[in-house]
């Protein structure tokens, strides 16, 4: 749950208790927030008033010197990194982008929209006004307040596409009670305030350590412009300089130390309000249910991210996704697997490790899970256990399949969308078919331009067919000096680059080999969700084979019969009466390599 209005929410503040320090109310985080932020544009005035005593005392001193000038013109250059880096050059007043998603609205989704009001009701807070399915294992909440918080405005919840699919419906609750919680404190409404302060200082501790960086390498280009005229001119290097250190490093201390105050302040009031969300959600959900709901996302968040690195961009590289709707909707699959199933369970119920005082950084937003659910399970047994059948939470979304369909059209790019989409069962043998093929598509050119211009017959050859061929004809060379070489490949000569090309060759022949294998069925390449994404079905020795076939017919005098016999691949030369083709200048003959008779002899497989 993405921890971030009324009676109920106010007492659910007092009863943060139990889990930690009460939640300051809502007067006193707003004031907290104003004193921060009113205190970044005061710590400047205070800079500002520092330089100009300085110069005051200057001004007292015995008389003018050029160090009473360097003082002068130090001043006004800390003011005036000042003023550009404080007033005139400011971030996004919020600090935040926009979250791309699909808005799923109260017709379109009744059911889902009917349990979010209800439990808004039981909470005691105003329900939003919009809801946003956003992909991920993930759920937040924001309010476009106005006037410092004061005046309420509109309300969106963005909702996870992986909490929809892996969790049951009481567990949802929990997450949306949790979400509706901090609308019921008033945490949403002072959201605006602490971006504010957040992004004013992090774009002026960004400006100024850039500024500051830039600088620094201004100056040490300058030292090796020098350094390079005295080698010019037969000098002796200057010894080692030091860095100055200009009005930018300086003030990017000051105010990365008061970013680190204010931040440590504002998390540790985070870390309450969600002590007190949680409580919401066990008010609403139930205290075990709360809690099961806590170890459980963590565990689908890392199903999720597993689903779409090893299952859906599977085929990325080959511009292959699966079906549509399936990008997301994918992780139903690998859930619905038994093992899969028995893992997450496994997962779910293992104690969360505790972390020591020492190793909690006082820069979370977030308190650790497992305080938090030690905190819910201090709470007095409210006697509601885990219901008998659970439905899972997509039963709430009304044709899920289209929906996550048009989350895809929502999130992804133009470039995935336009991507050919393919079945699940599919999915690997044409990942590795569309990589095979490009990588062979240099080959498959030169064999077609070679057989053009030595007049080779095709018939109705296979494109494998026809390069065996062209190798028992001894054109491998003539085939691999048409292949792209390396850079290095293409300054060298003579045996060295006859050996790069044949390297060539013999990779791009494997490609071609193994895309002939999979059309022919000798190998397959199945999806499983129950293990490794994918298993891989061939002959026994098949690999071994396979390897030893390539080196007969990449060796300096090709011999195809193994590569043939282990793909099927038959001979398709002319007839004997057919005209030879005349030896081809393109590839120098060595002695030791003769061109073979023509016909060359040749053993059927």
């Amino acid at each position: 749950m993405r921890p971030t209005s009324r009676p109920a929410g106010r007492a659910a503040a007092k009863e943060a208790a139990p889990s930690g320090p009460a939640v300051p109310g809502t007067a006193a985080r707003a004031a907290l927030a104003l004193v921060l932020l009113a205190g970044f544009y005061l710590l400047a005035v205070l800079i500002l008033a520092a330089v100009a005593a300085l110069d005051v005392i200057l001004t007292r001193g015995p008389g003018f010197t050029i160090a009473t000038l360097e003082g002068y013109l130090g001043s006004v250059a800390i003011a005036w990194c000042v003023v550009r880096v404080v007033v005139l050059s400011r971030g996004r007043p919020d600090g935040r982008e926009e979250i791309p998603g699909l808005s799923l609205t109260p017709q379109e989704q009744p059911e889902l929209w009917g349990r979010v009001r209800d439990l808004a009701e039981r909470v005691g807070t105003r329900p939003p006004a919009r809801i946003q399915l956003v992909p991920g294992a993930v759920a937040m909440v924001q309010e476009d307040a106005r006037w410092l918080g004061l005046v309420a405005g509109e309300r969106r919840l963005f909702l996870g596409a992986a909490l929809l699919i892996g969790l049951p419906e009481d567990e949802l609750d929990a997450v949306l009670g949790h979400e509706l919680g901090h609308y019921a404190h008033h945490d949403t409404r002072l959201a605006n305030l602490v971006w504010a302060l957040r992004s004013r200082l992090l774009h002026t501790v960004r400006t100024l350590r850039e500024r500051a960086a830039r600088d620094e390498a201004e100056q040490k280009q300058a030292f090796a412009t020098r350094d390079a005229r005295r080698r010019a001119a037969g000098k002796t290097p200057a010894a080692r300089r030091e860095l100055k250190r200009g009005p930018d490093h300086y003030l990017a201390i000051v105010f990365c130390a008061y970013a680190q105050l204010c931040l440590r302040l504002t998390e540790a009031v985070s870390r309450r309000e969600e002590y007190a969300a949680d409580l919401a959600a066990a008010r609403v959900a139930g205290r075990d249910t709360t809690a099961a709901a806590l170890r459980r996302i963590p565990v689908l968040d890392a199903a999720d991210d597993l689903c779409r690195r090893a299952y859906v961009m599977m085929g990325w590289q080959a511009g292959l996704l699966p079906p549509e709707g399936q990008f997301h909707g994918g992780l139903a699959l690998l859930l619905a697997d038994g093992t899969r199933q028995a893992e997450m369970e496994a997962l779910a119920r293992e104690p969360l490790p505790r972390e020591e005082s020492r190793e909690r950084s006082p820069y979370d937003s977030h308190p650790p899970t497992a305080d938090r659910i030690a905190a819910l399970e201090a709470l007095p047994d409210d006697g509601r256990g885990t219901p008998f059948v659970r439905r899972p939470a997509s039963a709430l979304l009304r044709e899920p399949d289209a929906v996550l369909a048009g989350l895809e059209r929502a999130v992804l790019s133009r470039e995935a969308l336009a991507m050919r989409r393919v079945p699940w069962a599919e999915l690997p043998s044409q990942t590795r078919r569309e990589s095979w093929a490009r990588e062979a598509d240099p080959l498959l050119l030169a064999v077609t331009e070679v057989a053009a211009a030595r007049g080779v017959a095709t018939y109705a050859a296979t494109r494998l067919d026809i390069l065996l061929d062209l190798l028992d004809l001894g054109l491998l060379h003539e085939v691999a000096e048409r292949l792209p070489l390396s850079e290095q490949a293409a300054r060298s000569k003579g045996r060295a680059r006859r050996e790069f090309a044949r390297t060539a060759f013999r990779s791009a022949l494997h490609h071609l080999a193994l895309l002939t294998a999979l059309d022919a069925g000798l190998c397959r390449w199945e999806l499983c969700w129950a293990g490794p994404p994918v298993q891989h079905q061939e002959p026994h020795g098949f690999t071994e084979a396979l390897e030893e076939a390539l080196d007969y017919a990449s060796a300096d005098r090709p011999h195809t019969a193994p590569l043939r016999a282990l793909l099927s691949v038959g001979a398709h030369f002319p007839s004997a009466n057919a005209t030879p083709p005349p030896p081809g200048p393109s590839w120098p003959s060595s002695p030791d390599l003769p061109w073979p008779p023509w016909p060359p002899p040749h053993t059927p497989a």
